[in-house]
């Protein structure tokens, strides 16, 4: 295991400091996490199961534990390949704007990071599933840590990063419980993720981030606005209910702002996307005709919300950026 991540893992219940002791970490009070193929995996049984990862997670720990061996997918790993878990998983992880896509990649559909370069910074990227934003975090000079409770989408962001030759860690573990030492990191990214928990889990998750980055370290997390056309239809569709399981919940961006003003300290918002959510202007050359329309509007628009921040208001799609303060 990566020896940034044996000084910096810590328990989850109790934030402790962790001792390796052969395939398990244990701290003081006993806890146990067990280690699979390198990856820790800590995620805790009592807890709320906010998505059917966790319960497969704890499956496949189960069968590994019985027969001795990770469920690997089969992959060759080369060069121009894709691997056969991002194949299967696109739509899930990308938007129903990628449902087309599925099993006929021609390449990975990484997008744009959108945080400054850096030189070195330890990053998190919470809820990473294939690891997307860590791999392009990597490529602008980030040392990224994904974080997500699926251990086959860790093992694939594992495959993947060596595939193309980045240096990123993975752990399976919880937002609402950061597995990691108390300003650990640098800085913090979130893309598709708090907008699916309740707005108790979103709290829980967004003041863990805000444990585990250092003050006046960079904090940019997506949510949907409630305001946006598309998220509009999606509202009504379903009745403007508040949402349940891991359905998107909605906020105004005073909502949002607030939130996060309380929770870091300044915050700016930015347009991500207009019509949809996860619309990324560098996955167009994959989409068929009728989405390619689509992420150029939603371009032409997040570049005039730069000169008339007003038009932030209206995007699906927005981007919380903070200076951590608190």
């Amino acid at each position: 295991m990566d020896q940034w991540l044996k000084d910096n893992l810590v328990c989850p219940r109790d934030k402790q400091k962790l001792e390796l002791r052969g395939d398990r970490l244990i701290c003081s009070e006993n806890h146990a996490y067990p280690i699979v193929e390198d990856v820790p995996i800590m995620l805790l049984e009592e807890e709320e199961r906010i998505h059917n990862y966790i319960t497969e997670t704890f499956e496949s720990v189960a069968r590994i534990a019985e027969n001795g061996a990770a469920e690997n997918e089969s992959f060759e790993n080369a060069e121009n390949t894709v691997d056969p878990f991002v194949q299967a998983e696109i739509p899930l992880t990308c938007g129903n704007l990628y449902s087309p896509l599925q099993h006929k990649l021609s390449r990975y559909p990484l997008p744009e990071f959108r945080m400054p370069a850096s030189d070195g910074e330890r990053l998190i990227d919470v809820g990473c599933n294939w690891g997307r934003w860590s791999i392009t975090a990597a490529q602008k000079g980030y040392k990224p840590v994904g974080i997500d409770p699926s251990l086959r989408a860790i093992l694939a962001a594992r495959r993947i990063s060596k595939q193309l030759k980045l240096e990123a860690n993975f752990v399976v573990g919880d937002a609402r419980l950061l597995p990691f030492a108390t300003s650990s990191f640098d800085a913090g990214f979130s893309y598709g993720v708090f907008q699916h928990f309740s707005k108790e889990n979103a709290k829980n998750s967004l003041s863990e981030l805000s444990r585990v980055v250092k003050k006046d370290g960079k904090i940019m997390a997506q949510m949907p606005n409630k305001y946006g056309i598309r998220s509009f239809q999606q509202q009504a569709r379903r009745k403007f209910s508040e949402g349940e399981g891991f359905e998107v919940r909605y906020c105004t961006p005073d909502e949002l702002m607030k939130f996060f003003k309380q929770t870091f300290g300044e915050t700016k918002m930015t347009a991500d996307c207009y019509f949809g959510l996860g619309i990324q202007k560098n996955d167009v050359d994959l989409l068929p005709t009728k989405f390619k329309i689509v992420v150029h509007s939603s371009e032409v628009l997040r570049k005039i919300s730069r000169k008339l921040p007003f038009m932030t208001k209206v995007a699906d799609s927005v981007y919380l950026e903070a200076i951590n303060q608190k």
